[in-house]
């Protein structure tokens, strides 16, 4: 099925230079008041984002985790495991430079047991 006039009247066709709504919208307007409005936003947040940030995270935590997900990536693909080609033994080397790396860093049960009274 065809869309559109099947006789249009060459009287009310547009001609050459002629466009369809001459009182519209300006070139580039849309695009004027998005770099306006972008760079009023990046001089507030210079300014003020930090302190906002903070500010909804202690007073709406639950707006500031719905924006923190807003800007996360929809999903991860995680092609190649960085573990997988170690062998046995790179896998305990590395295991006991970590176990060394935290030591003292975390309580023990016993320690965080204490702190409960």
């Amino acid at each position: 099925m065809k869309k559109g006039n099947p006789n249009p009247n060459p009287a009310t066709r547009f001609g050459a230079g002629n466009r369809a709504n001459p009182g519209g919208k300006p070139v580039n307007a849309r695009y004027r008041i998005t770099a306006k409005f972008l760079d009023v936003l990046s001089k507030d947040f210079d300014e003020h984002g930090e302190a906002a940030i903070i500010a909804t995270r202690k007073e709406d935590p639950v707006a500031y985790v719905k924006v923190v997900s807003a800007l996360l990536p929809k999903e991860v693909v995680l092609d190649k495991r960085p573990l997988e080609d170690l062998t046995d033994d790179q896998l305990r080397d590395l295991l006991a430079r970590l176990d060394g790396a935290t030591a003292g860093a975390a309580p023990s049960d016993s320690e965080r047991a204490d702190t409960t009274h």
